[in-house]
């Protein structure tokens, strides 16, 4: 299909750059079998694109956004190319910096100061429309995200085109429920004004997750399409291994929204198990640093905070653990945030064949995912914590039994043909 002169010109409208060594790759691996010569992708990060999958890139730097609410005269907005980036580059230092600041603060008045620096910066120019026209796209493909900012760009370039649209909600991005206090109650009704046009004015709608595939068609009168991460399996078959002693469970991922208290409740958990003999470690792997409260319960005992670590030893990390863990907060709004979400780890622990671990509240799309298809070992609470890892440890067949059981699921769910089938064909049909 890669090569297939038929296939139309999608334009993606989406916030980070695609780059291989990165940490978002959802949408790269969506559009892994397309032409690359017929996608275009324009992003908002002063990061530049490294990836075979698209050759046309335009890139509107926030650095460049700020710069321009206090110089209007200045250029925002240009033409990339695939490209290593330049660690001295300044805007990408700072940018990254920001960032990072942010997750540590979590502040709710910085999504509003950023929502009003983008609605004053400078962002539409001639540089943008001409990219638009000139690479002429048949389709535009949006994904929606929990930004005001991106709602109003991909606006103004589904009407400058005047090309039918197709949407790609993977989060809660619409409801109130994760809202904490009146800034978030602020930002989410403004967001919402973008998203609800967006939403009931694309020709057809992804989701992630059949939780979230069912609000959505009844907010929106959609009848989405479920679109995940896809597993290629002509290398891959299940195969057991050899328990470590003691056992290993681990975690990759972000420690934010919650996540860090939850793995704290773990790590006490396996700590008061192994009070008289050590019979299982937790190895923990994340580029987010927790504070030093949590740091002292999740780096401590049999439990081990390991840092950051490249997205090429996770496979193999994972392929040395006996338990893989999901976890979500279990309690306060932090709770809702990923209520509708999918992490990509999902794919990757299911097509590692191993035992997962799923600690989260029951209404939260991952949770319900894993019980609809009976694909890991859930705990709801930190006493099913404790039960659930007793369990485990006691029965070491479990290991086996849900090894098998994630394999299979990741088989029906998430094979790279199937997937790619029902992408190409959804996205003809809203040609169509």
């Amino acid at each position: 299909m890669k090569n297939d002169r038929n296939m139309p010109k999608v334009l993606v409208i989406g916030i980070n750059a695609w780059r291989v060594e990165g940490t978002t790759h959802t949408l790269m691996d969506i559009f892994s079998n397309w032409d690359p010569e017929k996608l275009a992708l324009i992003y908002t990060r002063s990061d530049y694109p490294n990836t075979s999958v698209c050759n046309h890139f335009f890139q509107i730097s926030e650095e460049q956004i700020i710069k321009s609410v206090f110089k209007p005269w200045i250029k925002v907005g240009k033409v990339v190319s695939n490209q290593l980036v330049d660690k001295y580059d300044k805007d990408v230092s700072v940018e990254h910096k920001r960032y990072s600041l942010a997750h540590k603060k979590k502040s709710s008045l910085l999504p509003l100061f950023r929502e009003i620096v983008w609605k004053f910066g400078k962002w539409k120019t001639k540089a943008l429309k001409d990219f638009v026209l000139d690479f002429e796209p048949d389709i535009i493909f949006i994904p929606i995200y929990p930004t005001v900012y991106m709602g109003r760009i991909q606006q103004y370039i589904a009407n400058l085109t005047k090309k039918p649209t197709v949407c790609y909600l993977a989060d809660d991005n619409y409801s109130y429920d994760a809202c904490n206090n009146v800034c978030d109650y602020i930002h989410r009704f403004w967001l919402r004004k973008k998203v609800a046009p967006l939403a009931k004015g694309c020709k057809e709608m992804f989701v992630i997750v059949d939780k979230e595939k069912e609000e959505t068609d009844n907010l929106f009168g959609t009848n989405s399409v479920i679109l995940t991460k896809s597993i290629d399996f002509s290398n891959l078959k299940y195969e057991y291994k050899k328990p470590n002693n003691p056992l290993r469970f681990v975690y990759t991922g972000s420690l934010i929204i919650g996540r860090d208290k939850t793995l704290a409740l773990l790590a006490n958990s396996i700590n008061s198990l192994n009070k008289n003999e050590i019979k299982a470690e937790l190895y923990i792997y994340s580029q987010t640093t927790p504070t030093n409260s949590v740091l002292k319960q999740i780096n401590s005992g049999s439990s081990y905070f390991c840092g950051k670590v490249e997205r090429a030893k996770i496979q193999d990390i994972i392929r040395d653990a006996d338990v893989v863990v999901f976890a979500e907060a279990l309690e306060g709004k932090s709770a809702n945030v990923a209520r509708l979400s999918f992490s990509t780890k999902i794919t990757d622990y299911l097509s590692g064949g191993k035992c997962i671990l799923a600690i989260g509240n029951d209404y939260i799309a991952p949770i319900d995912y894993f019980q609809r298809n009976d694909a890991a070992i859930i705990a709801h609470n930190s006493q099913e914590i404790k039960d659930r890892i007793s369990d485990i440890v006691n029965n070491p067949s479990l290991l086996d039994e849900y090894g098998k059981k994630a394999f299979s699921c990741a088989m029906r769910n998430h094979d790279k043909k199937l997937v790619s089938k029902r992408f190409i064909s959804t996205m003809l049909k809203a040609i169509d």
